[in-house]
C-alpha cells in the first residue's frame, strides 16, 4: 500500500491529540492535589465544642441534621481551639 500525503498528517494529528490529552490530565492531577487558598474557618459549632476544653481533649459536635461527630480539640498556631473530627486529614503545613 502506497502512503498518501494525508497519512503523515493524520499521524501527526494523532500524536498531537495524545500529547494534549496527556498534558490536560497532568494539569488536572496537579490542581487536585494543590490546596487553593487558606483553609476554611471551623464552623461555630466546632469552636463552641472546645470553648471550655484544652488542646488534645476529646470533643463532639452535633450537626444541624442531628448527627454527632466525635473529635479532638485542636488549633493551628495563633488560631482559636476547635473540635477537629477524628479521621480528618492532617492540617496543611504553614
Amino acid at each position: 500500500m502506497k502512503p498518501t500525503p494525508n497519512d503523515g498528517l493524520a499521524h501527526r494529528l494523532g500524536q498531537a491529540l495524545c500529547w494534549a490529552v496527556w498534558a490536560a490530565m497532568g494539569a488536572a492531577a496537579a490542581q487536585a492535589t494543590e490546596p487553593v487558598g487558606p483553609p476554611p474557618e471551623p464552623p461555630p459549632e466546632a469552636l463552641a465544642a472546645c470553648k471550655s476544653l484544652t488542646s488534645g481533649q476529646d470533643c463532639s459536635v452535633k450537626t444541624p441534621d442531628g448527627t454527632v461527630i466525635k473529635g479532638t480539640c485542636w488549633a493551628p498556631q495563633g488560631k482559636q481551639l476547635a473540635c477537629k473530627p477524628k479521621g480528618a486529614p492532617p492540617p496543611p503545613k504553614q
